[in-house]
């Protein structure tokens, strides 16, 4: 318990909500963002995601800086075609569907994603793969940040030199991804992993009080996102 509990601070305030609440809220945002219309309501979805990914997601300077120069390119070349509504609302169109996805990894552990899609009654397999790929890609990035670091004791700066980057960083990121691969692989067989054998659950999704309340926010303001798109 004292894990879990420590596990759930970690992710923050939203690490305490339900999983499977949080999947269907997070794709009932994209889908939201897709067809407004309207720059309040656009603005106001953003604003309140941007201020959840702030209080609970820890996203590096980096990430922040490449996302803005990104957007302010993509609506300094719309507004040079003399069309900033457009510019101004596909910008943070952008934004709305983009943000879910760090919030809910961030904010969500893998073995509650597992549960949450095991709740939706998806195929074993399917719940796997989808694991091995949250679990995965983390990965990637520290042993990719890894490498770069070992090419600098070599004296190999892989930023100025292009051409070192297939010798330097493709060729030892394969390798160590099919090390990975044959390790999950020897994993699933030495424990007799079967996709199709019943299973049971140690922690089973409960309804707590705190999912009551994070679903009357979400739902609030989705009415009033709605309210500033057709009712103005």
């Amino acid at each position: 318990m004292l894990m879990i509990r420590t596990q759930q601070t970690r992710l923050g305030m939203l690490g305490q909500i339900n999983p499977l609440l949080k999947l269907i809220v997070c794709l009932s945002v994209t889908i939201v963002a897709l067809i407004l219309h309207q720059l309040e309501a656009i603005g106001l979805l953003v604003s309140i995601l941007l201020l959840l990914t702030l209080l609970t997601v820890r996203l590096s300077l980096k990430v922040w800086g490449y996302s803005a120069i990104v957007l302010i390119i993509g609506v300094a070349i719309a507004t040079i075609l003399r069309d900033e509504n457009t510019a101004l609302l596909s910008a943070l169109r952008l934004i709305a569907i983009a943000l879910p996805a760090p919030l809910l990894a961030g904010t969500t552990a893998p073995s509650d994603l597992v549960r949450a899609l095991q709740a939706v009654r998806l195929p074993g397999f399917l719940v796997l793969s989808i694991m091995l790929i949250w679990r995965f890609l983390p990965l990637i990035q520290q042993e990719a940040q890894r490498i770069i670091e070992a090419n600098q004791l070599r004296g190999v700066n892989l930023a100025r030199q292009p051409r070192q980057w297939f010798s330097g960083l493709f060729l030892p990121l394969i390798f160590r991804i099919v090390s990975y691969a044959d390790e999950v692989t020897i994993g699933l067989e030495t424990r007799g992993y079967d996709p199709n054998a019943p299973r049971s659950n140690s922690r089973p999704l409960k309804w707590q009080s705190s999912d009551t309340y994070f679903t009357l926010g979400a739902a609030v303001l989705l009415c009033g996102i709605g309210y500033l798109e057709w009712n103005r």
